[in-house]
């Protein structure tokens, strides 16, 4: 009984250890969520998450995790520890496009996505961890988050013409999210042609197409969430023909014989109207300094001549008053008038000067006559001093 009492001693102490460290009472985890969530573009997205644990926990942290395409779980982008301030990851919440959008709710655990968009479509983890008491394994769950973004038709070209005995090709596409199945039909109500194929869904293509292929084509597009409709007006011109069915003839596509070529289409020209406008401005400038250059010229040639007339009259001016210096009471170029021709009056010993223009002492004979030839002061000749008044 001794040796069995002493071997059991041990155990107790082990059981005692244990009880005092709550190694049995051990936390147990149990998290879930109220499903996955699909929401129209822009509405917001709530994604729950609650847990439940064997041993009521005192703290533990709450973490929120988006995988990647590989379904790895990366570096979560929200964490929260009981009586602590949440801890967001900045660049990872960059990663993700979900900056300013994202935040937990009231219980901590949920969160919300605002303004969703199709890129935040993907798998949320939700990750609890037992912090005290101790001891407990991390658990979670995962919420699928899909996005749906409604089909929207668009055509590429309306309306569509082609030639006779061409493949044409309708193409209707759609930015929608899940992707769209498309339905191609005649408006109306007639059967496709015959060998029309469908390339990925969303072309139609009309090998060798007809001119009773011509008329009006429908797609509708369908994602499971919503439908959209997109119509075609397709025309069809025949080449054998000299004009088309609803165009009048293009003279610049029409041959000799009839015959119509491709049209081809009319571009403008911008290089020719660049070219004109460069001229333009080049000649402008070139007729601007044409006229500067002529009023300037101009000026010149105006200030030169008055500088040309003054220099003369002073000239004229100077060798006036040297003769007159001089004695001579006139200028050395001076050339006296000739007496009239009805008769210079001649008296004895007196010379009448009341016929005569302005006589000069050369043109008097003081050799034949009686006359002494007038002094500088006009006394020593018999000449009146009247009329020689004009020669002093």
């Amino acid at each position: 009984m001794y040796v069995l009492r002493s071997s059991l001693l041990p155990a107790c102490l082990l059981l005692a250890f244990l009880h005092l460290t709550g190694a049995q009472n051990q936390p147990v985890v149990t998290v879930t969520n109220s499903g996955n969530v699909q929401v129209f573009r822009t509405e917001t997205a709530n994604l729950n998450c609650s847990f439940a644990s064997t041993v009521p926990l005192t703290v533990q942290s709450v973490s929120w995790y988006k995988l990647n395409e590989d379904g790895t779980q990366g570096a979560p982008f929200l964490v929260y520890v009981t009586n602590s301030p949440i801890q967001a990851d900045a660049n990872r919440l960059t990663e993700l496009g979900l900056t300013d959008r994202v935040s937990f709710q009231s219980d901590s655990t949920s969160i919300t996505i605002q303004e969703t968009a199709q890129p935040d479509t993907g798998t949320f983890r939700c990750e609890v961890d037992p912090i005290f008491p101790g001891g407990g394994v991390a658990s979670s769950v995962d919420t699928n988050l899909t996005v749906v973004v409604l089909p929207q038709v668009t055509i590429a070209q309306l309306p569509l013409t082609a030639y006779v005995q061409e493949d044409v090709t309708l193409t209707c596409q759609s930015g929608s999210f899940p992707g769209s199945t498309y339905n191609w039909t005649r408006v109306d109500g007639a059967a496709l042609p015959g060998g029309a194929t469908f390339y990925e869904g969303y072309e139609l293509v009309l090998p060798k197409a007809v001119l009773s292929d011509a008329g009006q084509y429908r797609c509708v597009a369908d994602n499971g969430y919503g439908t959209d409709t997109g119509t075609y007006l397709l025309t069809l011109h025949d080449r054998t023909t000299t004009k088309p069915p609803t165009q009048p003839p293009n003279p610049e596509t029409t041959k000799a014989g009839g015959d119509e070529e491709t049209p081809k289409p009319r571009t403008t020209d911008s290089t020719g109207l660049v070219v004109g406008l460069v001229l333009g401005l080049l000649a402008a400038i070139v007729l601007a300094a044409g006229i500067i250059y002529y009023c300037r010229n101009k000026g010149s040639g105006s200030s030169k001549k008055a500088e040309k007339k003054t220099k003369q009259q002073s000239a004229g001016s100077q060798s006036r008053h040297a003769d007159m210096e001089a004695g001579t009471g006139r200028p050395e170029s001076w050339e006296a008038p000739k007496p009239r021709n009805d008769s210079p009056k001649k008296r004895t010993g007196v010379f009448d000067t009341t016929d005569v223009v302005g006589p000069a002492d050369d043109d008097l004979d003081y050799s034949k006559q009686d006359i002494k030839p007038p002094g500088p002061d006009g006394k020593n000749g018999v000449h009146d001093k009247r009329n020689l008044d004009g020669y002093v």
